[in-house]
């Protein structure tokens, strides 16, 4: 054995090696193409979602404005009732009075003016909603308008 002699490990030559590796699918079985068209049909249900729900807020907003509008008109009628009924009833009671008139008449005419009285509160409440629904529907609420509204549910109305 030559204690002189040189194995390959021993000698001075080194040898350095750098390699990568890539590994890129032509075609992964549809996942990307399936990801832009899952991605594309997002985008357009968003977008009907959005034009649907600007659809109803404009819906909305006109019908609310067709109700108030609508809402006022009741409401000069059925003050005009309740006025009516008031000059009603106490014309039953002068006929009353002088005995023209019976009680049970009198009676008719003080359910007609209860009535009156309740159809004009319930047009008024219709009305403070209808003005509440459009100012939603307009973006038109604070705190402002809302104590207006607050007053007007505080009114009294005049009875007799």
């Amino acid at each position: 054995f030559d204690p002189t002699a040189q194995f390959p490990a021993d000698s001075l030559s080194h040898d350095t090696q750098i390699g990568i590796q890539l590994t890129v699918p032509l075609y992964a079985g549809g996942f990307t193409s399936s990801r832009i068209r899952e991605t594309i049909y997002l985008h357009r249900a968003a977008r009907e979602r959005l034009e649907r729900a600007a659809r109803a807020t404009e819906r909305s907003a006109r019908d609310s404005y067709r109700g108030v509008l609508s809402e006022i008109a009741q409401i000069q009628a059925l003050k005009q009732a309740l006025a009516s009924q008031q000059i009603a009833l106490k014309a039953t009671e002068a006929g009353y009075d002088v005995g023209t008139r019976t009680a049970v008449d009198v009676l008719i005419a003080r359910q007609n003016l209860f009535n009156a009285q309740s159809n004009y509160a319930s047009a008024r409440y219709s009305y403070i909603l209808d003005v509440l629904t459009l100012e939603q529907a307009a973006g038109m609420i604070d705190e402002g308008r809302l104590t207006r509204v607050n007053a007007w549910l505080n009114q009294t109305v005049s009875i007799r």
